[in-house]
C-alpha cells in the first residue's frame, strides 16, 4: 500500500457538478443530493495493478455497492482507476471496527472509493491538473489541444507498460515454492525446532488462544470471540492444535517484525497481529486453510505485503537448501553454522553478536542461539541492510565452506574459496 487518503468535496465543486448538463442540454442530475456519491471520497494507491484488482474485489465482497466501474474502459484516453461507490458494510466485523464509516453510510447515500496503481495515479493527477484545472490548456487552439490530448493517450500506453513491469517485478520477488519441504538430507543449517516432548501440550481453544495473544501483545486489545474461533479452526486445519505447537511455529519470527512490516493504525487487536504473524509463518498454506472465499481473498491480499519483503533469504550448501526465512533469522542461522565450524569467538561482531548478552547494543533485543560450541546472543531489531552486512561478515569467516546466500532467488553473498581455520587445524 502506497497511500490512503480521503477528502470532502467543496461546496463550489459540488455546485458545479450538480449543474452539469447532458449532451441534449437536460440536467445530468435531477436529484443531486441522491445521485452525487462522491461528496466524500477515499483514494487508495497501491504499487501494482494486481494489488489494485485484489483490493477492489475485497471491497465489493465486504460492502454493498451501487456501482463499480473503471472510467478508462469507456474513455480509452489512458485513465485507469477502479471507482466503487459503497452504500453499506455487510461484514459485521468490519462494521464494528469502522463504526464511524458504518454510521456515515447509514446517514448518506454512498461513499466513492478510488483504487489505483502508482503509475495510474501519476497519469491521472497530471492529466487532471492540465486538462481540468489549467487555464493555459483551455486557451489553446483546437489543434494544440488535440496534440496535448494525443500526448496523454501515448503517456497512457507508457503507463500500461510500467504497470506490466511492476507486476512482473512483484512476481519475481515472490519465492516460487516457499512452502516446499527441505531436501531429504535436511537443510544446511538446522532450524532449532523444539522436540515434541518439550512443547506445551495444552489444547488450543478460544480461552488458551486469548491468553497467548494477551501475553504476546500485552498493549493491545485481544480481539472478539468469533475472531479467536477463526484462528483456532484455521490452525487445526494445519494440524496445529496445541499451545506448544503454535509457539514453536512462531519462533521463526522476530519480535515486532511483522507489525513493522504491516504498519498498523494505532488501534489494532492482538488477534489481527497474530493472524498476520501466522500468515508470515505458513504463507500459502495459511491462506488455503481459511474456510471461506472472502477470508482467503483478504489473506491473499495481505500475503502480498509479507511475501517478497519478509521471507526472502535462503542459505545453500552442498547438503541442501534452507527454506526462505527473514533477514534476522538468516543471520542467526549463519551464526549457528559459523560457531559450530569455527568456534563462538569467530561469530563476534561488536554490538550485534556476542557470547555475552550484555555486549549487545541496547534496544536490539538479543536472542540466544544454542550451538554445540555454546550459546551466542544475536541482535534481532535490525534493518535489512545491516542484517545483510552481518551475513557478509559471517561468510568471510568460513572460507571454503561452500555456503551461499540468496535473496529472493538471486545470489547475494557466497563464501570465498580457501581453507577455514577448522580445516587447517
Amino acid at each position: 500500500m502506497h497511500l490512503v487518503e480521503a477528502r470532502p468535496k467543496s461546496l463550489a465543486s459540488y455546485t458545479q457538478k450538480s449543474q452539469k448538463k447532458k449532451d441534449d442540454g437536460t440536467p445530468k442530475y435531477t436529484h443531486p443530493a441522491a445521485q452525487i456519491h462522491d461528496c466524500v471520497a477515499a483514494r487508495v494507491i497501491v504499487y501494482t495493478t494486481r494489488a489494485r484488482n485484489d483490493l477492489a474485489d475485497l471491497i465489493v465482497s465486504r460492502c454493498e455497492f451501487r456501482e463499480r466501474q473503471n472510467p478508462g474502459d469507456i474513455k480509452h484516453n489512458g485513465y485507469d482507476s477502479e471507482h466503487i461507490v459503497i452504500s453499506s458494510i455487510k461484514d459485521p466485523d468490519v462494521q464494528r471496527r469502522y463504526g464511524a464509516l458504518a454510521e456515515y453510510l447509514g446517514k448518506y447515500q454512498g461513499l466513492e472509493i478510488q483504487v489505483r496503481s502508482v503509475a495510474g495515479h501519476a497519469w491521472a493527477e497530471y492529466e487532471h491538473d492540465i486538462r481540468y484545472k489549467s487555464g493555459a490548456y483551455r486557451e489553446l487552439e483546437d489543434h494544440a489541444k488535440g496534440r496535448v490530448d494525443q500526448y496523454f493517450v501515448e503517456a497512457g500506453g507508457m503507463r500500461r507498460y510500467m504497470d506490466k513491469i511492476f507486476d512482473e517485478i512483484e512476481e519475481l520477488l515472490r519465492p516460487q515454492d516457499s512452502g516446499a519441504a527441505a531436501p531429504a538430507d535436511g537443510p544446511v543449517i538446522e532450524m532449532d525446532e523444539s522436540s515434541p516432548e518439550a512443547l506445551d501440550p495444552t489444547q488450543l481453544d478460544e480461552v488458551t488462544m486469548g491468553k497467548l495473544i494477551s501475553q504476546r501483545f500485552p498493549r493491545d486489545e485481544p480481539g472478539d470471540l468469533p475472531s479467536l474461533t477463526v484462528l483456532v479452526e484455521q490452525l487445526a486445519t494445519l494440524d496445529v492444535t496445541r499451545v506448544g505447537e503454535l509457539e514453536a511455529a512462531l519462533t521463526i519470527l522476530d519480535e515486532g517484525q511483522v507489525a513493522r512490516l504491516m504498519d498498523y493504525p494505532t488501534e489494532t487487536t492482538g488477534t489481527r497481529k497474530l493472524d498476520d504473524e501466522l500468515l508470515a509463518v505458513f504463507l500459502d498454506r495459511y491462506v488455503s486453510a481459511a474456510r471461506d472465499a472472502d477470508r482467503q481473498q483478504l489473506l491473499r491480499l495481505r500475503l502480498r505485503r509479507v511475501r517478497g519483503r519478509f521471507t526472502i533469504y535462503s542459505l545453500e550448501g552442498q547438503d541442501g537448501t534452507q527454506r526462505p526465512v527473514a533477514a534476522a533469522r538468516a543471520v542467526r542461522n549463519l551464526v549457528k553454522f559459523v560457531a559450530e565450524r569455527e568456534g563462538v569467538a569467530a561469530t563476534t561482531i561488536s554490538g550485534a553478536i556476542s557470547a555475552n548478552q550484555s555486549d549487545i547494543t541496547p534496544g536490539w533485543f538479543p536472542r540466544q542461539v544454542e550451538t554445540s560450541a555454546g550459546p551466542v546472543y544475536v541482535a534481532t531489531n535490525l534493518s535489512r541492510s545491516y542484517a545483510e552486512n552481518l551475513m557478509r561478515q559471517l561468510l568471510e569467516r568460513v572460507p571454503g565452506s561452500g555456503i551461499r546466500i540468496k535473496r529472493a532467488g538471486d545470489l547475494l553473498f557466497e563464501a570465498t574459496a580457501g581453507t577455514s581455520t577448522a580445516e587447517s587445524a
